[in-house]
């Protein structure tokens, strides 16, 4: 890895295929049916055929392309690379050499119907008309354009091609980061110039880089405004403390005969940097209030509390397993991160809790979610047991 000087990271380019999604195209396929040898550009070959043959070599592609939209996944971990980068307030882009038609797909279907923030530019090898594909650095002009972003060496080019993705950035005056799908090993053996020395990062899978890029950027800060308030250190309401000193009768007998106490607490719940008498009950490991205030008409689970931690992200740091399981079992979310953007799985981790761990592991808690820096929960964790079972699931 070469020596970054340290830039403000001011956008992050994205290739597709490989990079973003699952590779679904075989290459060597597509290049044999093409009649194209793998050492040479398959667009720039097809376009220098004649026109009956490129004609049939582009039907080729179109079909297999259309295979490859219905089949399309995205890779585990993009998309919490996209809400990392989106926290931190950083735009992104793509640049492929796939269709405008492909991009539309990935746009509807799994990225910003699943709230991601739409890639602008979307730049793909018929939209803008005329702009020359990758490798040509033709692209990464007009995005730094649309960005405003004078200085390329503060943009970001990740893709899994040396020839093409790593190319293109380095050409364009951008650092390149090469996600090594197993695309490089297909290209060496084609012949083509290997590119990855080039890059400035190398990775083997997408959710490895944004810590790295946290080590070498400087990157803002997306810290919410709850971090404003003082800590809370005991409840004020008599349903809060009722819950936060196990006092269950208390809180039964509210619940049934004091519509005017709830009814406080409630409108409390709506402050920020408080927290609801669930988190105070889960906080403090008192198993039977949860399981009442849990199963209560119109109960938030996921309702979040001071510095945005939920009553799962308290039960977590604190190792509360038959909390845990409950809430889980109820339906509580385990992939709600605080303000930090700590999922219950890394606080669980950082804190060396390996039941909580498996826990969380066995109700689908997400093993690429990513801090404020970058890191998965994996990465937070000095306990190598917690390390490998997360690995396990992943």
């Amino acid at each position: 890895m070469s020596t970054l000087p340290v830039k403000r990271l001011r956008g992050v380019v994205f290739d597709m295929d490989g990079t973003l999604t699952v590779p679904n195209l075989d290459f060597t396929d597509m290049y044999r049916r093409c009649n194209v040898p793998l050492d040479q550009d398959l667009l720039a070959a097809i376009a220098a055929m004649p026109f009956e043959e490129a004609s049939k070599a582009n039907a080729v592609i179109d079909e297999m392309e259309e295979e490859g939209r219905r089949t399309l996944q995205l890779e585990p971990g993009a998309a919490m690379f996209a809400k990392w980068l989106q926290y931190h307030h950083i735009p992104t882009a793509i640049v492929t050499r796939n269709t405008s038609k492909t991009v539309q797909h990935l746009h509807a279907k799994l990225w910003v119907s699943k709230g991601l923030p739409a890639f602008h530019p979307a730049i793909s090898r018929d939209d803008p008309p005329g702009l020359p594909a990758k490798p040509d650095p033709a692209a990464m002009a007009l995005i730094a354009n649309d960005w405003n972003v004078s200085d390329l060496g503060e943009i970001l080019m990740v893709g899994d091609s040396p020839s093409n993705d790593v190319v293109f950035g380095k050409a364009a005056g951008t650092a390149t980061a090469l996600v090594d799908s197993g695309r490089r090993y297909m290209e060496e053996q084609g012949g083509k110039a290997d590119g990855q020395h080039g890059a400035d990062f190398r990775v083997d899978h997408l959710a490895l880089l944004p810590h790295l890029l946290w080590k070498k950027y400087e990157i803002g800060t997306g810290l919410g405004t709850s971090h404003k308030c003082p800590t809370p250190t005991m409840p004020t309401t008599e349903f809060e403390r009722a819950a936060f000193e196990g006092d269950l009768p208390t809180l039964q007998h509210m619940i049934l005969n004091d519509p005017e106490g709830l009814q406080k607490h409630h409108a409390r719940e709506g402050e920020d940097g408080t927290n609801s008498a669930l988190v105070w009950a889960s906080d403090r490991g008192n198993v039977d209030c949860v399981e009442t205030l849990a199963r209560m008409d119109g109960v938030d689970l996921d309702r979040k509390g001071y510095l945005g931690a939920t009553a799962l992200s308290r039960a977590a740091r604190k190792g509360h397993v038959d909390i845990l399981e409950l809430l889980l079992g109820l339906g509580a979310d385990p992939n709600i991160g605080n303000d930090k953007l700590q999922y219950p799985l890394h606080i669980a981790a950082f804190h060396n809790q390996t039941d909580a761990v498996h826990v969380l592991l066995k109700f689908h808690a997400d093993t690429y979610v990513l801090d404020r820096k970058g890191r998965t929960p994996a990465e937070d964790t000095k306990d190598q047991q917690i390390r490998e079972a997360i690995l396990r699931v992943r």
